[in-house]
């Protein structure tokens, strides 16, 4: 059986045909999951054109079972406007024979390809891996749409499948609450994070005579402030105002990466930070992280972020905002309004004067982050695509 899946990934083609990624989260292996349960995978997403790249940074995308199907290149709503009749020619030729498809959201292609792919009346699920509302905080207009969309297809999807494990559903009910005895509908729970046993590590220690200080934070773009950059580095600004010997580590590329570097030279406190960029092996994240002795993000939009989970799974104690699933993962007073740049502030100088609350936080963490391992989500994520599959075997009686 061939399954669509229409995420909002974003792909680099090169000229010899492959296809890569700049991160692992949207690697080979990541599509592979779909293969577990379907025999062949049709990947919908949008895909940048470029001669040359620097393939030991990247991540190979397109292999055995997994078919790249190409959505032109654009950014932000603005740019879909502008683009939005090749856009929509595009899209009206990826659907084919699938029997079934998969719609990451809240995405703007894969809204506009569930349009077309619910007229052919076949079996569909969603990937629920954000909130709108927190995403279009800045934005009104797209809040409002984005927000009722994402509830009606949740209303409507034969499956629905969220990052959280309570805080998504509640918003975004599926049909599956409301026809409890319809086995059509169907829903689960599990986070896209990928977590083997050898990604996590012992608990940190903290010695009191430690003159140092490491404070990392990570995003896959850096596009726009929904990570809480600002808010960051003016609190980092008044760390070195106090006389703190702190360093400040920033993983990450996009767009806005040239303007984050340029407001910390303004707040005069670049020789203390560093923008790294981006890794392709989770394991150059995960090294960084162990080396480090504080996450601190004041993120506006999130679904679960893995960010959160992966420092949580090498034992760094994490400072974050309670948007969405965060709530899920950490204590009420380790989080912060994403704009409270001074509560961020004090608490990061009050816990460096608390090593042994720093060592309490590592070891929960870990032991927290241990839900997520890959064992424990594969099994519910199976189960969800087998779901689906049984649901489109009925229809089209496919053995």
């Amino acid at each position: 059986m061939k399954l669509l899946v229409v995420s909002d990934a974003h792909l680099v083609k090169c000229v010899d045909g492959t296809y890569w990624c700049k991160t692992a989260v949207h690697g080979y292996v990541f599509w592979s999951r779909y293969l577990s349960v379907f025999e062949k995978v049709k990947v919908v997403s949008r895909v940048e054109y470029m001669k040359n790249i620097d393939k030991g940074k990247y991540t190979r995308v397109d292999g055995e079972g997994i078919e790249i199907c190409e959505l032109p290149f654009v950014r932000g709503a603005k740019g879909f406007l502008i683009h939005y009749f090749s856009f929509l020619k595009e899209i009206k030729a990826v659907i084919k024979d699938e029997e079934c498809a998969i719609f990451r959201l809240p995405s703007i292609p894969a809204f506009m390809v569930l349009r077309y792919f619910k007229r052919t009346k076949r079996p569909y699920a969603v990937e629920v891996v954000a909130d709108p509302y927190d995403a279009y905080s800045t934005n009104l207009v797209a809040r409002i749409v984005y927000t009722m969309k994402l509830k009606r297809t949740c209303a409507e999807a034969n499956g629905v499948s969220y990052v959280t494990k309570y805080f998504l559903q509640e918003r975004y009910p599926s049909r599956a609450r409301i026809r409890t005895d319809d086995s059509l509908y169907f829903e689960n729970y599990y986070s896209s994070i990928d977590l083997d046993e050898d990604f996590f590590s012992e608990p940190k220690k903290y010695a009191k005579s430690k003159v140092n200080f490491t404070i990392i934070h990570t995003a896959s773009s850096i596009n726009n402030d929904n990570k809480g950059h600002t808010t960051l580095l003016n609190a980092f600004k008044i760390l070195k105002k106090k006389g703190l010997n702190v360093k400040l580590i920033c993983i990450g590329d996009g767009d806005k990466r040239n303007y984050y570097e340029k407001m910390a030279s303004d707040l005069e406190i670049s020789e203390d930070v560093e923008f790294v960029g981006l890794f392709s092996s989770k394991y150059e994240v995960r090294n960084l992280l162990i080396n480090s002795d504080l996450f601190v993000f004041p993120t506006r939009a999130e679904g679960l972020p893995r960010a959160v989970i992966e420092a949580m799974a090498v034992g760094l104690p994490c400072l974050s905002t309670a948007v969405a699933g965060i709530p899920e993962l950490l204590e009420g007073k380790y989080m912060f309004a994403p704009d409270d740049i001074n509560g961020f502030a004090n608490e990061i100088i009050r816990l460096i004067q608390n090593c042994d609350e720093l060592e309490v936080m590592s070891c929960e963490n870990i032991e927290n982050a241990r839900r997520y391992r890959k064992e424990e989500l594969t099994n519910r994520r199976d189960e969800f695509y087998r779901e689906l599959k049984k649901v489109a075997e009925a229809k089209y009686k496919v053995n």
